[in-house]
């Protein structure tokens, strides 16, 4: 799967696979503190997409601010709530649909609040190449 994200001001997109629970386990801690409690308040077999939700809101926002995930996970709280992501000031984070099995996310910057972009969002399925003759 890949996802693009174009933008006139900083922008990044991520997306991911749903994990498996031992991931869910191993990497919920790095979240804000505030996710970590929503994750671990939701029955065991909703916690995958929760977290792939908030991973995927997360990394294209850390991607947007050019730190990736080497910036503070647990710095700023996003949410894990289905389409309800928390954007920090200046910026809008946005699910998008993917396919099954799969969470996606994409930040843009505005330049102030009120000029906050409208995210337009297309979806294509790529074709692979068709053989030369």
């Amino acid at each position: 799967m890949v996802l693009l994200a174009l933008s006139s001001t900083p922008v990044g997109a991520d997306i991911q696979r749903l994990p498996v629970p031992r991931t869910v386990d191993g990497l919920t801690r790095m979240l804000h503190p505030k996710e970590v409690a929503e994750i671990k308040d939701l029955d065991v077999t909703a916690r995958p997409r929760a977290f792939a939700r908030v991973w995927t809101r997360k990394e294209a926002y850390l991607k947007g601010l050019g730190t990736g995930v080497a910036g503070n996970l647990s710095h700023d709280y996003l949410g894990t709530e289905a389409h309800r992501a928390q954007a920090p000031d200046g910026w809008s984070i946005r699910d998008v649909t993917a396919p099954d099995g799969f969470a996606a996310a994409v930040a843009v910057r505005s330049s102030t609040d009120a000029d906050r972009p409208a995210c337009d969002f297309r979806r294509r399925r790529l074709q692979p190449p068709h053989p030369t003759a």
